[in-house]
């Protein structure tokens, strides 16, 4: 689901959400403390621009498309989802542990006006793909120039 809004985001969100994305950098990959806590992890997510759009993909597989958010609100790109483990209550013994479970999201920063109209997303193979294309450019024409002496 695409959803676009036009709200202003909070800045005291922004800036939380970037100071834990400095924090998930610091500190090494442990996607099972995720889980432990139920806390949002961050799935594996590559963002690009090409002369025509921002393209961001998302590896997120064993994902029903359902429990997937995609929402653009400003120059921002939010995708929220949850991974459930289907086999909760039952008794394991890991020895390793590396898929997360539970609440997952990311933001992308979005640099230039977008064609909200042209957005597509995809979910294929557990890869989710948004493609983000660029606003062309509006020639505005005046319709009357004004002279200098009519000013003022």
């Amino acid at each position: 689901m695409l959803i676009i809004r036009r709200a202003v985001q909070n800045d005291h969100d922004r800036v939380q959400q970037e100071m834990e994305q400095v924090f998930r950098s610091l500190v090494p990959n442990r996607p099972h403390v995720a889980q432990r806590h139920n806390q949002r992890w961050r799935p594996p997510v590559e963002a690009y621009e090409t002369e025509e759009a921002l393209i961001v993909t998302a590896e997120i597989a064993g994902i029903d498309d359902q429990h997937v958010s995609v929402v653009i609100e400003n120059d921002v790109l939010s995708v929220r989802g949850d991974r459930h483990d289907d086999r909760q209550g039952e008794r394991r013994s890991y020895r390793e542990t590396g898929i997360s479970y539970g609440p997952f999201g990311f933001d992308v920063y979005i640099p230039f006006s977008i064609d909200a109209d042209r957005t597509e997303a995809d979910y294929i193979n557990g890869f989710l793909r948004i493609r983000l294309p660029r606003s062309s450019a509006k020639t505005i024409v005046p319709r009357r120039i004004i002279q200098p002496e009519e000013r003022g």
